[in-house]
């Protein structure tokens, strides 16, 4: 190969691997990142621990599912072992703060515990009204939720899934909207309005239970 060969050559691959980063760099821009979500057994046996450093020490929050509402409370793995609901969750995302305290869910909890598939449900928590639909659909369930004058559609599970929960639904970030705790086929998903955007989305973060 020649000299001009070589260096042209060397010069369609850095065009080509421009191109490439600034691809990435504009997925990462428009695709947020999923943040950690863990049950109370991983906290447990592999957060606490593991507290001099394997995970990160500040910005976990436990989410506890109380009925009527959500008990979030800011935790670190350095606090040691504390007793907690067996349903609790932990959650982390690096600049994402959620409110303190008892967070007002849903009244009747139970219209919730399986929703109809199909049908969709016009509802309120704290005031704030907003409507929800679960279907099922080739990659999983998919759920359209509207509120604030824009409607939000999450995939959730995968294909083939059948079975799904609202777990919780509380304003816990603070915006004075929705946000939601889903079960679908042992994955369980948070669905934070803060980093919902009209059309499609991801959850916000998720994770999968472990069958024994």
């Amino acid at each position: 190969m020649s000299r001009r060969q070589t260096f042209s050559a060397v010069a369609r691959f850095a065009v080509v691997a421009a191109a490439c980063a600034a691809a990435a760099s504009l997925w990462a821009q428009v695709r947020p990142e999923t943040g950690l979500l863990l049950d109370a057994q991983t906290w447990c046996e592999e957060v606490v621990p593991a507290a001099t450093g394997a995970w990160p020490e500040e910005g976990w929050f436990r989410l506890v599912p109380l009925g009527r509402a959500v008990e979030v409370r800011a935790v670190k793995p350095s606090d040691g072992f504390v007793t907690v609901a067996a349903d609790a969750l932990y959650f982390r995302e690096p600049g994402v703060a959620l409110q303190e305290g008892q967070r007002t869910g849903y009244r009747y909890p139970a219209v919730l515990q399986q929703p109809r598939m199909g049908v969709q449900h016009e509802l309120s928590v704290g005031g704030t009204r907003f409507s929800l639909l679960a279907a099922y659909v080739d990659e999983g369930i998919r759920y359209t939720i509207a509120y604030g004058g824009a409607s939000h559609d999450y995939v959730l599970g995968g294909p083939g899934a059948d079975h799904t929960v609202v777990r919780a639904v509380a304003d816990l970030d603070g915006d004075r909207q929705p946000d939601f705790v889903i079960d679908v086929d042992g994955g369980v998903y948070l669905l934070l309005s803060t980093q919902a955007r009209p059309g499609a989305n991801a959850p916000s973060a998720h994770y999968t239970e472990q069958v024994s």
